[in-house]
């Protein structure tokens, strides 16, 4: 069967932007293990100093930022879970007033909701409260926008009425046919989620105080005040956090990452 010419072409731009994305890290590598990059790349031999350096630059700051993603992920449930399925579900006045708001802070530069949080609640950014509400304002919105496609669909409705003609209560109809139906939009929220909030730098570099500071403001302060070696090694450690943790969440279930069920 001949395949559509479309999707060969979006799987050859899909192709292409993964190696445009992956392409850098080897060299990040490189510059991470060289001695000296100025001089070529292992020119002087092979070193594991920069590495250690990397982490002894960024490892302060690993426990606060993972801590800071999960909060951010549990605050997205409690508030986007209710207003995915309120948007999916009913139909009300101003419903698309509604949904176009939950979609705003994506048209808003990161550093005006930063401004904006600091002028209208300064006293609250001494305890880190600032720079997690602009995570979850950053946040939130890919999480409804995942969400409520999925809770949508006219397929799981029928399956939940069935349940409940069959005398499931509504908590039932949740936990034993909702949530395992839409698996993985929830998976897919939760890395949108995660990984945006660990590699968020707009918000973070007005709202971090010197004890609530993230890894990408300290890369940074890495990349603007150290050598290149050194700021090259802490991002490789990032990565090495970042990325596992997309994939283990993904691996979850096996389930397919950003097709709901």
């Amino acid at each position: 069967m001949t395949r559509d010419p479309v999707e060969r072409i979006g799987q050859l731009f899909a192709i292409l932007s993964a190696l445009i994305c992956l392409i850098p890290l080897p060299l990040l590598l490189a510059v991470a293990t060289t001695p000296v990059w100025q001089q070529g790349p292992w020119s002087g031999g092979f070193t594991l100093k920069w590495l250690r350096m990397g982490w002894e630059t960024v490892s302060p700051h690993v426990g606060f930022s993972l801590r800071l993603a999960l909060v951010v992920l549990f605050l997205n449930i409690v508030i986007g879970f209710p207003t995915a399925w309120v948007l999916a579900r009913t139909q009300f006045f101003g419903r698309q007033v509604l949904m176009s708001l939950t979609m705003l802070p994506l048209a808003i530069p990161g550093i005006a909701i930063a401004l904006g949080l600091i002028l209208a609640y300064p006293t609250w950014k001494a305890g880190g409260w600032l720079l997690l509400g602009g995570h979850v304002l950053y946040t939130l919105p890919f999480w409804i926008g995942t969400l409520t496609p999925a809770l949508s669909q006219v397929q799981l409705q029928e399956l939940e009425a069935v349940g409940t003609t069959l005398g499931a209560s509504r908590w039932q109809s949740l936990v034993c046919i909702t949530l395992p139906q839409i698996r993985s939009a929830l998976l897919a929220a939760a890395i949108i989620v995660l990984t945006l909030s660990l590699g968020e730098f707009n918000v973070s570099f007005f709202l971090f105080t010197p004890i609530d500071k993230t890894l990408p403001v300290e890369l940074y302060a890495a990349y603007i005040t150290g050598r290149l070696e050194v700021a090259a090694a802490s991002t490789v450690w990032f990565l090495l956090f970042v990325i596992p943790a997309a994939i283990s969440i993904e691996s979850l279930g096996g389930a397919k990452v950003g097709q709901a069920s």
